[in-house]
């Protein structure tokens, strides 16, 4: 007759699978990690950029900084006559930069916590959960990264006009930050907390993950909408260049600048900011924390894209109002902020069904909340 597993042993059998779930997902991190580190330093995810020349073969990590050291050619003195070419191609070499700094600091940050992610033995203060703890810091250097080559990325793409082209390897980068971050965060997502305390149990979620699979999705293609459609009436990238080849290049004064024709410009610098913010949160772990919907961050996506949608409405009106160029009702922008509202509406919408435990279940406090006696056919 088999003997029956005690109480120890199917929770330590427990405890091993739970762990092992955390070193896959947080390996799965840090390996996305490697893989975006290298294509950021190694390939162009555009040509046509200060820092990816057309036709040039040498590694971006070793040629971006030429423009910011043609920026000094003349020494202190030559800062004096900057062309407009030369200061937005400093400007693209300093975006480079900080893609490389925070991915790299973020690839170091990563490989120190491989010791936490491999504890097999509980800790005192943290139990059995430092595997969690070290897949968590993990899922965010990943997100940090991952957030980072496509926030900063965009902003060169803009800033270099026509011209740029992007390449397979930005496709292939999105591609394997958009894989790593759902099978991640899928697996991420089942891991479970071990409390520490007179005894030790498994606190699992209150909701299953396919809710909020469903709701990641919807947000990535949100964000994917918005940036198709902003990026055909974006006018803040242009206005910053007249704007600084009045003010620097041409030293023409403040005098000559009509604030008025780059009000449309700083609404949509305001639009960018809550766009950012979103595509922040489309990308990170937030919807498969195990917290459900009482997770840190979660509300984030719903608020943004709220003022996304405001602003990119107040973007629409300005026209009627006599202010900026176009005439009328822009369609795109129409979009952009149908998009955003849509994007809200689902968020705060889209949750999961409530369960009940007849055990929990206090009638009395029931009968408070709702005011009415309860039935059991609808519990």
């Amino acid at each position: 007759m088999r003997r029956i597993d005690s109480r120890a042993t199917l929770l330590k059998r427990r405890v091993k699978v739970v762990q092992n779930r955390a070193k896959v997902a947080g390996m799965i991190y840090l390996l996305g990690l490697l893989a975006l580190a290298a294509l950021a330093f190694c390939t162009p995810f555009m040509t046509g950029t200060a820092v990816t020349k057309s036709g040039s073969t040498a590694l971006p990590v070793l040629t971006f900084y030429k423009p910011l050291v043609a920026l000094f050619k003349n020494g202190l003195a030559g800062l004096k006559t900057l062309s407009l070419e030369q200061i937005f191609n400093a400007v693209t070499a300093v975006l480079f930069l900080a893609i490389l700094l925070t991915v790299a600091i973020d690839l170091l940050r990563g490989f120190g916590k491989l010791d936490w992610l491999f504890k097999r033995r509980a800790s005192y203060n943290n139990g059995f959960n430092r595997n969690m703890y070290a897949m968590d810091d993990l899922a965010d250097r990943f997100t940090s990264s991952f957030a980072c080559i496509l926030t900063l990325n965009i902003l060169i793409y803009m800033f270099a006009g026509e011209g740029v082209k992007l390449t397979l390897y930005a496709y292939i980068a999105v591609g394997t930050g958009f894989a790593v971050h759902f099978l991640a965060g899928v697996i991420g997502g089942t891991v479970t907390v071990f409390s520490t305390g007179e005894k030790i149990e498994e606190q699992k979620r209150d909701h299953g993950l396919f809710t909020y699979f469903i709701r990641n999705v919807f947000q990535l293609a949100v964000v994917a909408a918005i940036l198709y459609f902003l990026t055909k009436e974006s006018v803040l990238f242009v206005k910053c260049k007249e704007f600084i080849d009045q003010i620097v290049v041409k030293k023409a004064g403040f005098k000559s600048v009509n604030i008025k024709e780059y009000i449309p410009a700083a609404v949509e610098a305001v639009l960018w900011i809550f766009y950012f913010a979103m595509l922040r949160h489309a990308v990170a772990e937030t919807e498969f924390n195990r917290n459900c919907l009482q997770g840190a961050g979660m509300k984030n996506f719903a608020i943004c894209s709220f003022f996304a949608a405001l602003f990119a409405g107040a973007w629409v009106a300005l026209p009627y109002i006599k202010i900026g160029e176009a005439t009328g009702l822009n369609k795109n922008l129409a979009i952009v902020a149908g998009v955003a509202v849509v994007g809200f509406l689902f968020d705060c919408l889209a949750k999961p069904r409530q369960k009940y435990d007849y055990d929990d279940f206090d009638a009395d406090e029931y009968i408070r909340e709702n005011g009415y006696p309860y039935n059991n056919t609808i519990i």
